[in-house]
Parts: C-alpha cells; structure tokens; sequence
C-alpha cells in the first residue's frame, strides 16, 4: 500500500470522526433545519444570509423558516466538511484504480464511493423530509459505516500479520462489533426521536427499574413524521420512553458483551492492548452516558457521547479485522 494512501486513510478516519461528531452538534442544537434547503443555504452555495437584504430576501422565498444566522452557519459548516471528506474518499478511489501498478483490492473504495452518495442523498433528505426520524437514523448509520470501512482498509492493509489469535475469536468480536452498531442505531433513534429527556433519572426511570404503561405500539414505528404516529397524533410520553428504555437496557448488553471480549483478549500478550482500548473506551461511554442523564444532557456532554460511540465501534473494527489478520497468518 503506498504511504500517500496510507496518510489519506488516516486523515480520511479523523475527518470522518469530525464530521459525525459535528453531526451530532448540529442535531443536538436544533441546528439541522438551520437551512431548509439542500445543498445551499436560502439559495446560497457560499455562506449564508448575514445582512438585511439578503435575510429578507430570503425570508421571502422561505416564508416559514425564519434565518437564524448561528443556526444556519452550524449546518453549513457540516455539510462543508462533509463535502470534503466526500472528495478526499473521490481521491482514495482514484489512487486505488489508476494508476493499476500494484494488484490493489478496489472494491472497498469503490464501496466508500457509492457510501457517499447514499449518505449524500440521505442529507437531503434529512433537510427535504424536515427531519424525519428514520432519515436522520440512517444517515448517523451511514457515516458510522463510512467510518468502519476506512477502519478495516487501514487495519487490513498496513498492519503485519501475527499468530496470536483463533478464528472464534475473530467471529467473536465481529459479533461485539455488530451489537455495538445495533446499540449505536438505538442512540440515534432516541435522539432523533428527542426522547432522550423521557427518563431523567438513573439506574431507574422515572422511578421504576421497567417504567409503568410503555408504549411498544408507536416506539418503533419508522413510517411517520418527527414526534408524530403513524396516523398523525403526537408522540405520547410512555412512547418516547419505550424508546429511551430500550437504548438504555441494550446499553447492558453491550458493556457485557465488550467486557467479556476485552478480558478474553487480555488473556494473550499478543492482544492485550486490544483488550486494554476496548474496555477503556466502553467504560468510558457508560460513565458519559449515565453522566448526560445525571446532570441533563450538557450539550458538549451529550456530543462526548456520540463521538464516544464512534471511536468505540471504530476500536471494535479494528480488533475484528487485525484478527482475521493474525487467523490468516495462523493457518497460512
């Protein structure tokens, strides 16, 4: 792999992680209808309207969304950075296919390609279809898988192989790494649901270990508008936490499921350290978790959270590729 690829894959993972952490900023801050249009803002690809002409003009073209300049600044700086980490993916794929002067595996890239304009697609819709939850979901998904793909094509492709694991093993902790995108799904649910404020208090909710009347018949329901039913009725407090409660208790299953991996990898020198990141960082996500219910979901706190997630799954990827690398060099 050459060392310009290299350098673009990193800077590709650090970018990646920027972009889904200001994601989740602008989200969190009620910033992500800051313009109600897609790709530009009030009509302009640059910038957005800062003097009085231009806010009135565009209040007249979007007589229903008001500007708010701060707003609007959060969103289109994240679609800027989005952008370019768009290009620099365009550029990945171009150094993997020409020139072809090494036998370089393309499909991952072309993969990353195809990512990017789902993901694209998917951030005009989050802004066309106002925020639907469903939408919204899928693109935090979509740049979680973006992330996990540059992961695995820079673990793959510059680690040396080492004997130091099973294929058990491997197939193990890509399960972990499958429970932590569920997990990471079920955040992005509560969140773009707001229901993140249904259960205040912790271990318990609202004072309950199962909190009394939960609506399971709406919770999960994708097909519908933002704090609305499928039929159009507002979201009731036992749905929104049904939604919260779910997250919450999966959360368990998840520490379990990356505490038993982590002490498993600690058994062997070889993955020791392995072991080491990965219950530092699942430790680390709970005790921001149940901080943001304790003090109320800070906004920073709360961003700490999502960016916690991502470098959790990315440390999972990691882990279950570097593996299957030590499986092959095993049995080779």
């Amino acid at each position: 792999m050459s060392t310009l690829r290299q350098k673009l894959l990193i800077l590709g993972i650090i970018l990646t992680l920027s972009v889904v952490s200001l994601g989740a900023y602008v989200r969190l801050s009620d910033a992500g209808l800051g313009c109600p249009d897609w790709p530009g803002c009030y009509g302009k690809l640059l910038g957005v309207p800062d003097n009085h002409a231009e806010i009135s003009h565009a209040e007249s073209v979007f007589p229903n969304a008001p500007v708010e300049i701060d707003k609007a600044w959060k969103e289109m700086i994240h679609r800027y950075l989005a952008s370019g980490l768009g290009f620099l993916i365009l550029v990945l794929a171009a150094t993997a296919i020409w020139p072809r002067k090494t036998s370089t595996n393309v499909a991952p890239y072309v993969f990353l390609v195809a990512l990017v304009g789902v993901q694209g697609a998917l951030g005009m819709l989050t802004v066309t279809w106002l925020l639907k939850p469903v939408i919204v979901t899928l693109h935090l998904l979509g740049g979680m898988l973006i992330l996990a793909t540059l992961v695995s094509m820079h673990t793959k492709e510059t680690q040396n192989p080492s004997k130091t694991s099973l294929f058990s093993t491997q197939s193990a902790s890509w399960l972990v790494t499958a429970i932590i995108m569920l997990q990471i799904a079920l955040g992005g649910w509560t969140s773009t649901n707001y229901a993140a404020m249904a259960c205040t208090d912790y271990p318990l909710c609202q004072g309950q270990w199962i909190p009394a009347d939960l609506d399971w018949s709406h919770a999960f329901v994708f097909n519908r508008e933002l704090g609305q039913t499928s039929d159009g009725q507002m979201l009731s407090l036992q749905t929104l936490t049904a939604i919260h409660w779910t997250h919450r208790t999966f959360a368990l299953v998840v520490l379990a499921a990356c505490v038993a991996m982590a002490l498993h990898l600690r058994k062997k020198a070889g993955t020791a350290t392995m072991g080491n990141w990965l219950l530092a960082a699942i430790l680390f996500q709970v005790v921001v978790g149940i901080s943001n219910v304790w003090l109320q979901w800070p906004l920073g706190l709360a961003v700490l959270h999502n960016t916690g997630a991502a470098v959790l799954l990315a440390i999972s990827v990691f882990i279950s590729v570097r593996l299957g690398r030590s499986r092959t060099a095993e049995y080779a």
